[in-house]
């Protein structure tokens, strides 16, 4: 009896000093440790119909705001990023139906939230409203629309599996016209877009995109018919991205970019250097 008592003993010591002899397993990770696996996968509305509900609040001369009431969910594709510091602050998301501007009072988001990345927005109790007629999802700062705070973000944010590079939202549109950047309503923006054999007007051979101490600039472009870009249409680089010292090319070069809408004029948001590419 007392041999079966100290093995029972022994037993329990060992229980307690290796847990892993006592079925003590740490239970398999499942989701993403990045945001909140507990929103539930699919939406509950589309992005343009969401910007439609919204509209009186977006499509404004004054930056109004409005809380997002009910269950509200939307799913997508991030098609932009903050990995140059040309987009500050800002993610952009895109499904089949049109893209928003979100924004983060954060840096380095594209760790865990790069282009190609899948999400699902738990909209309920953000603000959505306008800065500049540019429809935007935050929280409320100084009487508007501003970046929500980065736990906010993670409170409301789901990641969906790997990022891929595939989704059909991350196609851009091709511009080679100025009649086929007519035929986009402002509405529509954040659009993802390719111009195409296009001119930088002020590209030298020794320009560069930003100088350091400009602040943001704004660059303009000809088309390859000869038409001038516009003052409603240019190319926004901010001194803060990390090609903004980069000379810029000569010659015939496709851009694609993010077209931002800036009250009545279009701002070509690149999101890396790798988006602008010679033709020759």
């Amino acid at each position: 009896m007392k041999k079966l008592l100290s093995i029972l003993c022994t037993g329990l010591l060992l229980c307690g000093a290796g847990l892993t002899s006592c079925e003590n397993y740490d239970d398999p990770v499942t989701g993403n440790a990045y945001g909140n696996n507990s929103i539930p996968e699919g939406r509950t509305i589309s992005i343009a119909a969401l910007k439609e509900k919204y509209n009186d609040f977006i499509d404004t001369s004054k930056d109004t705001y409005t809380t997002i009431e009910g269950e509200t969910r939307i799913e997508g594709v991030i098609t932009c990023d903050d990995e140059s510091g040309n987009l500050y602050k800002k993610l952009v998301v895109a499904d089949e139906t049109g893209a928003i501007v979100i924004g983060v009072n954060a840096t380095g988001l594209y760790a865990f939230c790069p282009v190609g990345q899948k999400v699902v927005i738990d909209c309920k109790g953000l603000q959505i409203g306008s800065y500049r007629k540019q429809a935007q999802i935050g929280t409320v700062y100084n009487n508007s629309v501003g970046r929500m705070p980065e736990y906010v973000w993670k409170q409301h944010v789901r990641l969906i599996n790997e990022p891929k590079l595939y989704y059909p939202e991350l196609t851009p549109i091709e511009i080679t016209t100025p009649a086929d950047l007519a035929a986009i309503d402002l509405k529509e923006a954040p659009v993802l877009a390719t111009f195409k054999d296009i001119k930088l007007s002020e590209a030298d051979g020794t320009a560069t995109y930003a100088p350091g101490d400009e602040g943001s600039v704004k660059r303009y472009f000809t088309y390859a018919d000869g038409t001038q870009s516009g003052s409603n249409l240019f190319l926004y680089t901010s001194a803060y991205a990390n090609f903004s010292m980069e000379v810029m090319p000569q010659g015939s070069v496709n851009i694609t970019g993010v077209l931002l809408r800036y009250n009545n004029q279009w701002e070509v948001v690149v999101r890396t250097l790798s988006d602008i590419k010679r033709n020759n």
